[in-house]
């Protein structure tokens, strides 16, 4: 394709050419795109979509071409996820980047922080986030206040969607498979949405397997294959068919879903291999009654959130309590449509992610060569034509399409009797998904059992039944001959006996399991009160802190470290060295030995940027830096003694309107520690510990991230340190060793 005139173009990409290793992702890629354009980009999986999407975004930069953007030539070298947002460039990610450890308006808040400055700025990001949710999903009944986490991934992928159209500078957003978990109105919803967008002035990527999709919301069209771009038309000049052939270079894939229900035949039934769900209720379920029996390929369809994972979940777990209520016979398989979160192993290679199943179903020491481990993936990894470098090759080198095909030959290898799909088309090619339907028939039958729920009704036609929920229950049965998309959306909205039991998680419920600390801390407390009795007086209380501040202090610091995804084994190493400075230097020359606590409390936040500038594990740098704060701090004073300064006892051992000051300083060392933990900064720092690279995404800066959280660690170590020099009057370089695994028990038991 030859470049036009970039002054025309609102974006144009020329010549893009992106290599991994021996793969070529992008080909010398060109395209363009005028402004309110909705460009459609297909082709198979790994195809190089992603790729050059990244590309675009600034996350990725290519070894050559050029871009333009709304008239502005892109330099690479300056050009970043950061610089991208600014100027109106946002991404809604195939595989999501929200960090599930934070709120849903904390999610908002972290990529659109210059929109909730100052005070109040929870409410603000939580009003907003609910408005933009109504925006783009009318009633979609998301509580903003619930962690993502709690969410399911329909809804977390909403939220992604409602969170890049927030952006009140957006000029461009790309959206990758983004309807791969939505349900049927909220698919509706999102198309029209963008429609009414773009005739606003917002310029479209979209990509999708969902041709139907590409043909109702696009202008124009691009088609990728290997790496490069083969077609490109308005929409109006081509349709569905022509596509598929463009797409799969000819082959015989045109009438890929036209003849699929056609060609199933009656299921031939296994009575060998069954599950039997006796009234089930758990949860959301509600008197669940069905029989699946080896050979038949059952649906779970339904609206989204009305019990269709809990059930196929409940199968495969069978939990003590409902052991009496499911009746299984046979092995069994689970194939998850959540591949990031619950599928791949990302440090392994392809061929292990595939066989670790059956591996598993051999004798607990047996020896497995990686000789035979490739050679028992290879069938399945041809088979499904998995496009990667070898079944050596990281799994994580794989496009996520190739990643779900992988997961599925999992279940395969494992040679299971009853295999569980959790929407495993999801973000998978048209010729791919045709593979997996006829994988998914002669697994059947073969006289295994598969159990298939998919948020892509208009796929589940090929199945021997399919069981539609609602409320938790199963409304309605449709057998073969009945089953199509109208059929199961119209079954979908039948009414049950549960009706009134709505689906409703949107009430928050108070986690009992955070009183177990603090219960068991005052019946210990009031055990001591009972054998001493001076224990409940505030010179009792004096003497109980003034032992624990140190630790608490201690387990604080190591709480920011764990929060971040780390751990130090340094820690009570690093407080024995400051115990030691404020016992010698600071004594001696108070100055001095301001400065070199000072000096060593850097040091310790340049421990955590040598961690993330030589992306070495934290446990191997932290414990390498407990030698040198211990070695340091034999080198001031090789046995035990030193002298706190006055001025230290004084500020620990005092009191202040008739409080002892260790107590005041507990509660303001907890304060403190609580607040910065709120606060917008602090719930950015709990971002990168659950996702770093979506808060890259977002623009924040991982280097002075890592740096401010051992800084704050290192703060509370300090004071640790501090403290314990003038409670004890003196110190002692090893007084602390055992700190720090006390402070991980206190931290992971603790909560």
């Amino acid at each position: 394709m030859t470049s036009l005139d970039n002054k025309n173009a609102f974006l144009e990409l020329s010549d893009i050419v992106k290599i991994y290793g021996t793969t070529i992702a992008n080909n010398h890629v060109s395209l363009r795109i005028n402004k309110g354009d909705v460009l459609g980009l297909v082709g198979a999986n790994g195809a190089g979509k992603s790729t050059l999407m990244r590309i675009t975004s600034g996350v990725t930069t290519p070894e050559e071409g050029t871009m333009y953007f709304d008239g502005e030539k892109i330099n690479w070298k300056q050009f970043s996820p950061t610089t991208a947002s600014k100027k109106g460039i946002r991404v809604v990610y195939q595989e999501l980047s929200l960090c599930d450890n934070l709120k849903v308006y904390e999610n908002f808040m972290v990529e659109l922080r210059h929109l909730f400055k100052g005070f109040g700025w929870r409410k603000k990001a939580a009003e907003s986030a609910k408005e933009q949710l109504e925006r783009v999903f009318p009633n979609n009944g998301i509580d903003v206040n619930k962690e993502l986490s709690d969410l399911s991934i329909a809804q977390q992928q909403m939220v992604e969607i409602a969170r890049a159209f927030s952006d009140p500078n957006l000029k461009l957003l790309i959206l990758d498979e983004p309807t791969s978990s939505l349900p049927v109105e909220q698919t509706r919803q999102l198309l029209s949405y963008i429609k009414k967008k773009a005739k606003e002035g917002i310029t479209f990527i979209y990509i999708t397997h969902r041709l139907f999709e590409i043909m109702e919301i696009t202008n124009k069209i691009y088609v990728l294959r290997d790496g490069k771009v083969v077609h490109s038309c308005d929409t109006s000049e081509t349709n569905e068919d022509n596509l598929i052939e463009i797409m799969s270079a000819g082959a015989n894939t045109v009438q890929v879903r036209k003849t699929e229900k056609a060609r199933t035949e009656a299921a031939k039934i296994n009575e060998n291999v069954y599950v039997n769900c006796n009234e089930v209720s758990k949860g959301v379920l509600k008197n669940v009654n069905c029989k699946m029996y080896g050979g038949e390929i059952i649906g779970i369809a339904g609206l989204e959130g009305n019990g269709q994972k809990e059930l196929i979940q409940a199968i495969y777990e069978l939990p003590f309590s409902l052991r009496k209520k499911i009746d299984r016979k046979g092995s069994i398989a689970y194939v998850t449509g959540d591949r990031k979160a619950e599928g791949i192993f990302p440090l392994w290679n392809i061929a292990d992610n595939m066989v670790i199943t059956f591996l598993m179903r051999k004798s607990l020491f047996a020896y497995n060569s990686p000789k035979n481990v490739v050679e028992k993936s290879l069938k399945w990894y041809d088979y499904l034509k998995i496009k990667g470098e070898s079944p050596k090759a990281k799994i994580v080198s794989l496009s996520g399409g190739n990643q779900q095909k992988a997961l599925i030959a999992r279940a395969m290898i494992a040679d299971a009797d009853i295999i569980i799909l959790d929407d495993p088309t999801r973000g998978v090619d048209v010729e791919t998904k045709r593979q997996l339907y006829d994988l998914f028939r002669d697994a059947a039958k073969s006289g295994k059992l598969i159990i298939w729920y998919s948020s892509d009704d208009s796929e589940l036609d090929i199945c021997s039944r399919v069981f539609v929920m609602r409320f938790g229950t199963i409304v309605e049965t449709l057998k073969h001959e009945d089953i199509s998309k109208d059929s199961i959306i119209e079954a979908s909205f039948k009414s049950s006996d549960n009706k009134k039991e709505r689906l409703d998680n949107t009430k928050r419920q108070f986690n009992l399991s955070l009183l177990i600390p603090i219960l068991a801390m005052i019946t210990i407390y009031t055990a001591c009160g009972i054998i001493q009795k001076s224990t409940f007086t505030l010179f009792g209380a004096r003497l109980l802190i003034s032992g624990s501040l140190p630790l608490i202090l201690a387990a604080i610091s190591q709480t920011y470290i764990i929060g971040f995804s780390h751990v130090n084994l340094s820690i009570g190493n690093f407080m024995g060295l400051v115990s030691v400075l404020a016992a010698t230097l600071l004594y001696e020359n108070p100055a001095l030995g301001t400065i070199a606590i000072i000096g060593v409390w850097l040091a310790y936040g340049l421990m955590g940027l040598l961690i993330r500038r030589l992306n070495i594990p934290a446990v191997i740098v932290t414990l390498g830096f407990s030698f040198v704060w211990y070695g340091s701090a034999l080198v001031l004073q090789s046995i035990p003694g030193g002298q706190a300064p006055q001025l230290l006892i004084d500020i620990f051992n005092k009191t202040i309107f008739g409080f002892p000051n260790v107590l005041v300083i507990l509660v303001l060392a907890t304060v403190s520690a609580v607040m910065v933990y709120r606060s917008k900064y602090g719930t950015v720092l709990r971002g990168f510990g659950n996702r770093e690279q979506s808060m890259v995404r977002s623009g924040w800066n991982k280097y002075a991230a890592v740096f401010n959280i051992y800084m704050i660690s290192g703060l509370f170590a300090v004071l640790g340190g501090l403290s314990f020099t003038a409670l004890t009057f003196s110190a002692d370089a090893s007084s602390m060793d055992s700190y720090t695994l006390l402070t991980v028990a206190s931290v992971v038991l603790g909560g």
